[in-house]
């Protein structure tokens, strides 16, 4: 939804009533996933993409009739063909749902005038649309502290529509969920994630790299000005060069955001370690030897750590996949981020459980 806020404006004193079709679900090989967007307007103009140029012809017929008053809020099933999904570069065809509605960019949605604020003050919020059931095309938005604005019909399904809400905006993926039988798409709308490195070290180097690649945020600390350069880690959105405990304070963290001390010395990542585990970060990591991290725990009991916010620490850092040079490390430490994030364990996908069919 995000970029297409601009393009909202730049319609909306012309015409505020448009159409709106999402990708809700998918199933198979499909050119776009859930949360792509494609927005008509009624004099034919079109802005975004559900499927990469193969629906759109029949998605844009389907808008233009859910704005001329001639069809409701609805699902459109798509099956995606293997000789239609080559023309898109698939090996093989797949199924879409895509649900079309009607909005009015005026402000007289409140739903929608929040998601426009939360967007312009950097906050993450999420817009839930029915597209299923009783209430049908309607919306809310939701933020980070469970406040709920619009409606979806009933308080016990907001109330329900809330915890659901939660677990998207820390995944940062959207989706469909059943909320007291109701069929709720939500899609949230949050910064990159961000991911904090403490020690520029050559393994930080590297890291910065990997992680950059896979859409996060990155901010490096480290006091040593001769290590924390950009020519050393062009790959940081922001060098910090101060200690950790003067500069963590000042970023603001949260469930989806990632920190990893690569220092390998107690006077960089002890601070650090007692700031990030009294914080909001959804993971912590240490480098360093089992040997290493008993030590530490230790250091970090005296200075009256709890027990349960110390376990938090990820150490041995990063997923065992007997990396050997800093590269590899690097490597390892990303997949442990995203496992974590992604409420996994890091195992072979091949020994995993096949996922059963929606």
């Amino acid at each position: 939804m995000r970029e297409l806020l601009t393009t909202l404006d730049d319609w909306a004193p012309s015409d505020p009533v448009m159409a709106l079709a999402t990708v809700i679900r998918t199933a198979g090989s499909t050119p776009r996933s859930p949360g792509a967007r494609l927005l008509v307007s009624r004099d034919g103009r079109m802005a975004g993409s559900v499927s990469g140029g193969c629906l759109e012809s029949a998605v844009i017929q389907e808008a233009q009739a859910t704005l001329a008053g001639e069809a409701p809020p609805r699902i459109l099933h798509y099956g995606i063909s293997d000789e239609l999904g080559w023309e898109v570069g698939l090996a093989c065809g797949g199924s879409m749902e895509i649900f079309v509605e009607t909005l009015c960019w005026d402000g007289s949605d409140p739903a929608l005038v929040a998601v426009r604020e939360a967007v312009r003050v950097r906050h993450p919020v999420a817009l839930l649309s029915v597209v299923a059931g009783e209430h049908i095309g309607a919306r809310a938005a939701a933020d980070e502290d469970a406040h709920l604005v619009g409606s979806l019909g009933d308080r016990a399904t907001e109330s329900a529509a809330l915890t659901a809400a939660a677990g998207h905006l820390t995944s940062g993926l959207p989706g469909i969920e059943n909320v007291s039988g109701l069929s709720v798409f939500i899609d949230p709308i949050v910064a990159a994630p961000q991911l904090i490195i403490v020690g520029a070290v050559e393994i930080a180097i590297h890291l910065a790299r990997l992680a950059k690649t896979a859409g996060y945020r990155i901010v490096v600390i480290d006091p040593r000005r001769t290590f924390l350069t950009e020519d050393r880690i062009p790959d940081a959105d922001l060098l910090i060069p101060q200690w950790p405990d003067e500069a963590l304070p000042a970023l603001a963290l949260g469930p989806r955001d990632a920190a990893v001390c690569l220092a390998h010395d107690p006077k960089f990542e002890d601070p650090a370690l007692g700031i990030l585990l009294r914080s909001r970060v959804g993971y912590v990591g240490a480098i360093g030897s089992r040997s290493t991290h008993a030590k530490r725990v230790t250091r970090l009991q005296q200075e009256g750590l709890d027990p349960l916010a110390i376990s938090r620490i990820h150490s041995p850092v990063g997923l065992d996949l007997g990396a050997a040079t800093p590269q590899e490390i690097a490597l390892a430490i990303l997949a442990e981020v995203v496992a974590a994030r992604r409420g996994r364990a890091g195992s072979a996908l091949s020994s995993a459980a096949p996922a059963a069919r929606p």
